[in-house]
């Protein structure tokens, strides 16, 4: 099984192309040579109504973030063309699972140094009942707290934040596939969540800039 983690971790960091911006990082990246208009893929999937959502914010309850940079955020934003959320965590900061599921995959031995060729750093890799899998980015070296095939609970604590991977400072970056399959741009999901206190879209997505608190 570690081996095929191994194998898999390989693949991600091959198909993930992250782009270092001005205060975030970049998206999960994509192989297509051609993706598409940012508003044409926005457009391509629906939004959970937030109090039907199974998620929930990836921090503690009572704590708020920022969120910084959305899904098909505008040049030169990272999230072009996918569906991702950055949260302006702090160095040390604790991040939870947003949804309960059995982690398939950890990386916890990258430097907090801001490395493009590092892609998503240290993170874990979180496998729900339906197939999708969430991915937790950018967490501090040697801060991962879960091991693979452990089962976790949403809210559990998964690691704590770092700068490690694409990154212009310490952050959460928080994205969901639809399976553990391919990890290109057309296959993120877009996310609502069902405890975030705060403005949002009439969607239920989030704002780039707005506040949210965990409830």
């Amino acid at each position: 099984m570690l081996s095929e983690t191994r194998a898999l971790f390989g693949i991600w960091i091959a198909f993930v192309g992250l782009s270092i911006v001005l205060g975030g990082c970049g998206g999960g990246g994509g192989s297509s040579p051609a993706p598409p208009p940012a508003a044409a893929f926005c457009d391509t999937k629906a939004f959970t109504v937030p109090v039907q959502s199974p998620y929930v914010l990836p921090y503690p309850p009572g704590v708020t973030y920022t969120m910084f940079q959305g899904n098909c955020s505008p040049p030169p934003g990272g999230h072009q063309t996918t569906f991702a959320y950055d949260f302006d965590h702090a160095m040390g900061d604790p991040i939870t699972a947003a949804r309960a599921g059995r982690v398939t995959l950890t990386a916890n031995d990258f430097p907090d140094d801001g490395n493009a060729a590092n892609a998503g750093g240290n993170s874990v890799w979180v496998l729900h009942d339906d197939g999708t899998i969430a991915a937790y980015f950018h967490m501090c070296q040697g801060c991962v707290m879960v091991a693979v095939n452990q089962d976790v609970m949403a809210g559990e604590i998964l690691g704590l934040a770092g700068n490690s991977g694409a990154s212009a400072g310490p952050h959460l970056h928080f994205q969901v596939f639809e399976d553990n399959t391919s990890f290109n741009n057309g296959d993120a999901v877009p996310i609502t969540f069902q405890n975030a206190t705060g403005t949002m879209a009439p969607t239920g997505e989030l704002l780039e800039g707005q506040a949210y608190m965990a409830n």
